[in-house]
């Protein structure tokens, strides 16, 4: 039974360009299709940039929502689970921040150009449920230093992508078959002490294709 990693790179790299910007990379090169000449990744730690040992790639401290690249450089633009780290003090305001992180790189993309989004998504019913309860979810993560985050439902997602000026939107969903159904998994990041069998997980690895 083949591992999710290798799940979602049989999706992605027979969609992946001959020039690629793997946006949030963390210093990793997540992805090597042979018809890929040009790989460059952006994060904005430059600790991670340096950590990194692959010399197979461009490195480039950045942030996604400020690409210093010039317009339609690259056939595919990576967004790897990034997407949920954008989390700002609203929702309204998070939202806009994954706008305006997909706008800058729908300029980077050449014509008839793509990106490809992986995230764990929710189930519609559940991100509201995360939405209700937005502040309380916000101030545990602050008391407990973890890193702020968002999920979306792949309805949302795709919502935004069109929203941005991408069609062709596609979504595949992953599950996660190598593991017992009976594992026990957090019901929330933003809840790691509240946990569930995973054959009701609440959140699924879902990947995202869309064209410019």
């Amino acid at each position: 039974m083949p591992n999710l990693i290798n799940v979602v790179k049989n999706i992605i790299e027979p969609r992946v360009g001959e020039k690629v910007l793997d946006v949030g990379n963390g210093g990793t090169r997540h992805f090597s299709p042979p018809q890929t000449s040009f790989y460059v990744g952006v994060d904005f730690s430059l600790e991670m940039l340096k950590r990194g040992e692959d010399k197979t790639f461009n490195k480039v401290c950045g942030e996604a929502t400020n690409l210093s690249f010039k317009k339609e450089t690259f056939n595919t633009i990576l967004y790897h689970s990034l997407l949920h780290h954008l989390a700002r003090g609203s929702i309204g305001s998070t939202i806009e921040a994954v706008k305006h992180t997909l706008r800058e790189g729908y300029t980077c993309l050449k014509k008839e150009g793509n990106v490809i989004i992986t995230e764990p998504c929710l189930p519609s019913f559940l991100e509201k449920v995360e939405r209700a309860f937005f502040f309380i979810f916000r101030a545990f993560l602050i008391l407990t230093k973890q890193s702020e985050v968002l999920l979306f439902s792949a309805e949302t997602l795709t919502r935004i992508l069109t929203e941005c000026g991408f069609r062709e939107v596609r979504a595949w969903k992953i599950d996660r078959k190598e593991e017992s159904p009976w594992k026990w998994v957090s019901i929330s990041i933003a809840l790691p002490g509240i946990k569930i069998p995973r054959w009701v997980n609440p959140s699924k690895s879902t990947i995202f294709e869309a064209r410019n």
